[in-house]
């Protein structure tokens, strides 16, 4: 008998909230640091985490309850293979703060509710940043599967005093935290050729004297401006479940002159890298028109960029904002809308900084290039025909009023 029937006639019927931390708050406390610390430890967090300073501050704060349905397709596993999602969720960043207490999940089998003794749900923060949220999956079998994650995330506004921030000069180092996003990274090689040819047209227009701020702003607008479209999107036959952000990857984008406006944001940062600055992609909800059928909240997946500047922090940009309202002709001296100042951040809900690319299988195989997906399985199960992109995604969203206020 399959093992959901087994839970099916015992009655199982209330929801499975499992929230389960990698130590107890007397132990978070007093724990010490390490690779992969628990979510609160009591120790300063890296740059990333910490407050803006200088020319660069937050202002008004939302708060937001998000959900990530995840929708598994049946599959066949042995007990012995101890399976799980994991959801990479940034817990503590610049412009935004989790609340690791507020994590729940549920996991139902073919929609019966699993008990609590079958998975459970941990949450994790390397000292990296890189933390995640990992939902460990019953033994069940040739089951479909579903798992509700949801957190609450305070997200807030920025204001940058730019002609304060072009007097800040080019760093004789970069602080160790940061040092991983100057590098290549899945879907972001700074080293491409293509990234290098837009490096050189960046080289005839600076000088050796050009304020970072003003290089940075250089560089981005080249990257917004490198393809003929960057509005593309491919449909998606589920409605409101997808597989992830649908892109095309820098390198063919940039050769077809044609990519979404998640390829605009990753050529971004791929092109800030080669030229020595950290920066690194944000994968989130942002605003986008109504659609038929798109319920009364219109936040889809989307992806943004920030890079670091000295004595300021993360500088949040919108690539497709700049593309769209920043011509050749603005001046580097002049605030853009799109980059730095943005009373509207705290409407994104962002989720992420990690880049987790999947090629596409199947029917989607040449419909697009690749996926930058929310989740994946934690083990590799030998399954033909079945992939990382089969896993569908549906966000859900709930405003949760004002925050704190600014920093």
């Amino acid at each position: 008998m399959k093992k959901s029937g087994a839970i099916a006639k015992m009655g199982i019927a209330l929801v499975s909230l499992i929230p389960v931390l990698a130590l107890t708050l007397a132990e978070l406390s007093n724990a010490q640091p390490s690779d992969q610390s628990s979510v609160e430890t009591g120790v300063a967090p890296p740059p990333e985490g910490r407050p803006p300073t200088g020319p660069l501050r937050r202002t008004d704060s939302r708060k937001w309850e998000i959900t990530l349905a995840i929708d598994l397709p049946a599959f066949h596993k042995g007990d012995d293979v101890a399976e799980a999602l994991i959801v990479p969720v940034s817990i503590l960043d610049t412009w935004w703060q989790v609340d690791p207490r507020s994590f729940r999940a549920r996991v139902s089998a073919d929609m019966v509710p699993v008990p609590d003794a079958l998975t459970s749900l941990t949450v994790s923060q390397g000292r990296r940043g890189d933390s995640r949220a990992e939902v460990s999956l019953p033994p069940v079998v040739e089951d479909r599967l579903r798992a509700e994650v949801s957190w609450v995330v305070e997200s807030w506004s920025c204001q940058l005093d730019e002609d304060v921030a072009a007097a800040l000069k080019w760093p004789t180092s970069w602080p160790d935290e940061v040092e991983r996003w100057r590098h290549a990274s899945p879907g972001l090689d700074p080293a491409g050729p293509n990234i290098q040819a837009l490096k050189r047209q960046v080289m005839t227009v600076i000088s050796n004297d050009t304020p970072p701020l003003y290089v940075a702003k250089e560089i981005i607008r080249t990257a917004s401006r490198s393809l003929r479209s960057g509005n593309h999107q491919e449909g998606n036959p589920f409605g409101l479940r997808s597989r992830g952000i649908e892109l095309w990857g820098v390198s063919q984008a940039l050769s077809r002159e044609v990519g979404s406006e998640a390829d605009v944001a990753c050529i971004c940062v791929a092109l800030l890298r080669s030229m020595g600055f950290p920066a690194r992609p944000v994968i989130g909800l942002v605003d986008r028109k109504a659609r038929p059928g798109a319920g009364s909240s219109t936040k889809e997946l989307g992806m943004w960029g920030e890079v670091y500047l000295p004595k300021c922090g993360w500088i949040p940009f919108d690539p497709d904002r700049i593309r769209g309202g920043i011509s050749a002709g603005s001046k580097l001296n002049q605030p853009w809308k799109g980059f730095g100042s943005d009373s509207d951040l705290n409407e994104r809900v962002p989720i992420s900084h990690e880049l987790d690319i999947r090629t596409p299988s199947g029917s989607d195989a040449g419909r697009t290039a690749s996926f930058a997906t929310l989740c994946r399985l934690k083990a590799k199960l030998d399954q033909p025909g079945q992939g990382p992109t089969d896993i569908l995604i549906q966000t859900m969203l709930v405003s949760r009023g004002r925050g704190r206020g600014g920093s």
